[in-house]
Order: C-alpha cells, then structure tokens, then sequence
C-alpha cells in the first residue's frame, strides 16, 4: 500500500487517513453493554440485518450510519489503503466481541463477513486510556505498512470526551460523536482530519 497521506505536496481536501478507529458502545452501536439486563447470546432480527436482540429481548441498534459508513470503507476502491480498527473500554467484552462476529457486512468480493473481520487483528477491547489502545493500533498497521508510521495518519471516533481528550494529546485527529455516528458525523470527522494535514504542510 502506498502513503498516499504524507505527501506534502497532495491536495490536503484528496488526502485520507490510513488508519480510521471507531469506539463501540454508543458510537457504532447502542445500547451500551452495560445497559443490557440479558446479553448473549445474541440473535440477528429477522427482517434488519442492523439489529441484534439479546436473550431478555432487548434490541442492539446500528447507530444512525455505521452501517452505511463501514460498509463503504469496506468495499469503496476510493479507500482500499485505509485500515480499519476498534477502540472500546465496554463493560463486557465478551458481549462485543459476539455482536462484532454477529452483524454482518459485505467485503470487497461480495460475501457477506461477520463486522470483526472488517478490523482484522486491530481490535481492541479493554479497560484503560484510549491512548494505549491507538499504541497498539498503530504498532499492528505499521508491522503489515512500513508507510503508516504516525499518529497523524489516524482518525478516531468517540461518543466520550475523556476519551477523545486522551486520544488526541497522542497526536491522533480525534472526533466527538456523543450521539454516535448520525449523519454527517463521519463526514466531519474527515475534514476535521484533512485540517490537520493542511496544518501541517
């Protein structure tokens, strides 16, 4: 994959970042995990590919346009060297990590894959600074990219300002949400993030 955010001389509003970070609960998804009295395991809904319903009966909802926004990231050529990951502090990881192998997507081939594998090994599910998790995010990219080596090639969605706070002091364009990914969200976030690049040129 080449750099195509790093060059100084590139149109700051063509660039796009290398690597996109969403947070789960109330970013991607709501309700939260803690919010949930039945939990796994979890079923799809029969009629909405965007809803999962755990065992008390209790509907997991695809925020506004994550599906809609995954989606393209997933299959649009526009973003084929951009990479995925996933930045959650939730309460129980387990129950994520099944919903993540639960909602379904299309890859680039046309087959339908469980989220998860829209993300790869770049997960990260655990309690403590976002910042740590963006450490390892980038350290997991930069192993299989030699070309994405900075903070400043990411982007990071959050419903939470502590974690939005956090993140940004690494360096990453950091973009509060605290209604989730609804319309327009994601759209902010870029530019939010091609400011940055322009900043820096």
């Amino acid at each position: 994959m080449s750099n195509i955010s790093a060059r100084p001389e590139a149109d700051a509003a063509t660039l796009l970042p290398r690597v996109i970070v969403f947070d789960l609960d109330g970013t991607l998804w709501t309700p939260e995990m803690y919010q949930l009295w039945g939990g796994a395991p979890f079923k799809p809904h029969k009629q909405n590919p965007s809803i999962m319903i755990d065992k008390a009966g209790t509907e997991v909802h695809l925020i506004g346009k994550s599906r809609e926004v995954l989606q393209t990231l997933a299959t649009d050529p526009k973003w084929a060297n951009t990479y995925l990951a996933v930045s959650s502090t939730c309460d129980v990881p387990i129950w994520a990590k099944e919903l993540l192998g639960k909602f379904t997507f299309t890859d680039r081939g046309g087959r339908a894959v469980p989220m998860h594998a829209l993300f790869g090994d770049r997960i990260e599910i655990y309690k403590g600074n976002k910042a740590k998790h963006h450490e390892a995010i980038l350290q997991k990219v930069s192993a299989i990219d030699p070309s994405v080596t900075a903070y400043a090639q990411m982007l990071f969605f959050d419903n939470q300002a502590d974690n939005v706070h956090h993140v940004s002091r690494i360096g990453v364009t950091s973009c509060y949400c605290p209604s989730g990914m609804t319309e327009g969200t994601f759209e902010k976030g870029l530019d939010m993030w091609r400011h940055a690049q322009r900043s820096n040129m």
